[in-house]
């Protein structure tokens, strides 16, 4: 069936706009619309077209592959389908400018046969109809948060089911059923987007394998107080490469909070505050540059668009960074906004500074629940007004003598909180313990602290020549105001990581490797997408591509004339002498027309529909069974059945030779 003439535009335009790309909808609707007004064809074989469609295929399998490497993450798929009517439009094209109105597809291209499971020799398609619904589809990944996808894709859905209704009923009763499906459609659309959401975010957190990557800068939910095993991944999520190794940070920071409650850490009133780029727009100054200082490369990724950056204390400028907007925290939070891929960015830092705002009285804060334990602890150690230095130094031995890491996860009493009991009872836990019980204490003798979460940077890599931090390095610390300037306390026990590193699978290697080519591969082709033009780059690949599946048969452009005049059963390949088509023929002159986009099996099924001459049909399907074998089997028929078609045809024909 044709679609018709302005709706196939009509659909790229609507993607054109949903997604931004108005620069390739607005050439391919015209040129797939100005094909029903130029008569010219190519002389495309149907192999051609096959060999086409490889092309597009193999486009398609390497763009998967580069944004599989470039993301690593499952949002790859909106990208790749808000690109698709692009890749798969050079058949589209090609089927609308050839002489051949259908696509010819054998069972076992790309192993449809085993996918499909279907029966058949071969299968006829044409692309119009499909490519109009994945124009539709693609248009939904650009995830527009207003009504105009609903009603765009309303519109131009009413306007193809306008052009096939059945005209058994009025204009105005089908107008008012559309109207209605179209109403009923929009209230479950509201409806199925929340279950969309909902379903993002547990198949995204399922996938990354809750590796830590994601942050709340408003809130901090901790382990404290559960019970079981707590799971980690050896996932790399970042590289950190050092100019200055003397001078190299551990710690690098991407959240601080200030208020705890029942396990829950929060930010009071974070104040984001947006950071302007300099001129050349990836230079962002965070602050007054001093005197000394180091740099260190960090090699990331942004989820989804958006991130927060991991930064050494001190930082006061970020370079190379090409993302389209920062907001920094009053709390050193660094929020960015950009293209969903690797970024590499470079930070210089001075950790004798500090960039935070000061202290308020948050961050003296304490929950009641927890004060008569801190006092029992701060009693014990006798820091009660010693200097905050050597506060310091006790709470640090304290914790090193006293205390083991584990992730073993031994919950809580039911007559104490979670702090009490790994403070008097378990003295084991992990970093989010030590954290917690570091800050609250500090603040009980009146020392400003803050609790921070990132990376700990230890892992050096001798293959990569830099650092590589992992998920399971996720950690968490103290912030203390000292001396005027907000300083790490870490007072977790130095062997977390190491007892982390044993539970580690031999098998972890592999990934390794699968990580290291990721990073690699992303990083040649982002420089020479840098470093050449990026459209140069494609039309290079094309023409490769081209060159392994098209064009050892030279095309040759028809006039109408030509296409007008040349028989229509006339095929440049094996079968095109059977005499099924001198039978098609006279079916034709007879008024029995064939539509060109209709298989013979379906043309005798609706012959019989329509109660055309039963007898004429009845005795094709041998025939046609006959022919289906001569015409389309790759192994071809015997002299038997060469000579059983050749006789079932001229039978038919003299039977029916005077028939009106």
């Amino acid at each position: 069936m044709k679609i018709p003439k302005l709706l196939l535009g009509a659909a790229l335009i609507f993607w054109g706009w949903q997604t931004g790309l108005w620069f390739f909808a607005l050439p391919m609707a015209i040129i797939l619309e100005c094909s029903h007004f130029w008569s010219l064809r190519w002389d495309l074989s149907n192999n051609d077209l096959l060999n086409i469609a490889k092309l597009s295929f193999t486009i398609a399998l390497i763009f998967i592959v580069y944004l599989l490497i470039a993301n690593q993450s499952i949002y790859f798929i909106y990208t790749f389908l808000k690109w698709l009517p692009i890749i798969v439009f050079p058949l589209l094209a090609a089927q609308k400018y050839s002489t051949q109105e259908n696509i010819e597809i054998p069972s076992d291209f790309f192993i449809l046969n085993k996918i499909l499971k279907i029966e058949a020799k071969h299968f006829i398609l044409n692309l119009s109809y499909p490519y109009f619904v994945l124009c539709i589809l693609s248009a939904s990944a650009a995830n527009t948060q207003n009504i105009s996808f609903y009603l765009g894709m309303f519109v131009l859905s009413a306007l193809a089911f306008w052009f096939v209704r059945s005209k058994r009923y009025s204009p105005a009763i089908w107008l008012c059923f559309i109207l209605t499906a179209g109403s009923v459609g929009f209230i479950g659309q509201i409806g199925l987007h929340q279950l969309h959401l909902s379903l993002e975010e547990n198949v995204v957190n399922w996938l990354s394998n809750n590796n830590g990557q994601e942050v709340d800068t408003f809130k901090k939910k901790t382990d404290i107080g559960e019970i079981g095993i707590l799971k980690q991944s050896n996932n790399i999520i970042f590289r950190v490469a050092s100019e200055t190794p003397n001078n190299f940070p551990l710690l690098l920071r991407e959240a601080t909070y200030n208020k705890y409650q029942s396990g829950l850490w929060s930010a009071v009133n974070p104040n984001f505050t947006p950071i302007k780029s300099e001129d050349n727009g990836t230079t962002w100054i965070l602050g007054e540059k001093p005197k000394n200082s180091s740099q260190v490369t960090i090699s990331a990724t942004l989820n989804d668009g958006q991130g927060f950056l991991k930064l050494a204390d001190g930082t006061f400028q970020i370079d190379q960074l090409p993302v389209s907007n920062m907001e920094k925290s009053q709390y050193g939070a660094v929020k960015v906004e950009g293209k969903v891929e690797p970024i590499s960015y470079q930070i210089q830092f001075n950790q004798n500074f500090s960039f935070d705002s000061p202290p308020t009285a948050d961050d003296l804060q304490i929950a009641n629940k927890e004060k008569s334990v801190l006092k029992q602890i701060i009693s014990q150690l006798d820091i009660q007004g010693k200097p905050p230095e050597e506060i310091l130094k006790r709470v640090e031995i304290f914790f090193r003598q006293n205390f083991t890491y584990s992730l073993n996860l031994a919950g809580k009493d039911n007559y104490s909180t979670p702090l009490s009991t790994f403070l008097l009872k378990t003295r084991s836990g992990h970093c989010e313990y030590f954290a917690t019980a570091t800050t609250l204490l500090l603040r009980s003798v009146g020392i400003p602290s803050r609790y921070a979460v990132g990376y700990s940077v230890h892992e050096f890599s001798p293959l990569e020549n830099q650092y590589l931090v992992r998920s399971r390095h996720a950690h968490a610390w103290s912030l203390v105001y000292l001396k005027g300037r907000w300083q790490a306390v870490d007072t977790t026990p130095a062997d977390w990581t190491s007892i982390e590193a044993a539970n580690v699978s031999q098998w972890s290697f592999i990934t390794d490797l699968w990580s290291l080519l990721s990073f690699k591969v992303s990083g040649g082709l982002r420089y020479l997408i840098e470093k050449f033009n990026y459209w140069w780059l494609i039309l290079f690949l094309v023409l490769i591509l081209m060159r392994q599946f098209v064009g050892k048969k030279p095309m040759r452009r028809l006039s109408t004339q030509q296409i007008v005049t040349q028989p229509i059963t006339k095929y440049d390949i094996i079968g095109n002498d059977s005499e099924f088509y001198l039978i098609e023929k006279k079916l034709t002159e007879l008024g029995l027309v064939r539509h060109p986009s209709e298989s013979l099996k379906n043309w005798v099924k609706r012959l019989k529909q329509e109660n055309q001459t039963s007898v004429l049909i009845d005795d094709l399907t041998f025939v046609i069974e006959l022919h289906y074998l001569y015409r389309f089997d790759p192994q071809g028929i015997n002299e038997d059945k060469r000579t059983q078609l050749k006789s079932a045809a001229q039978l038919w024909l003299e039977k029916y030779s005077n028939s009106n």
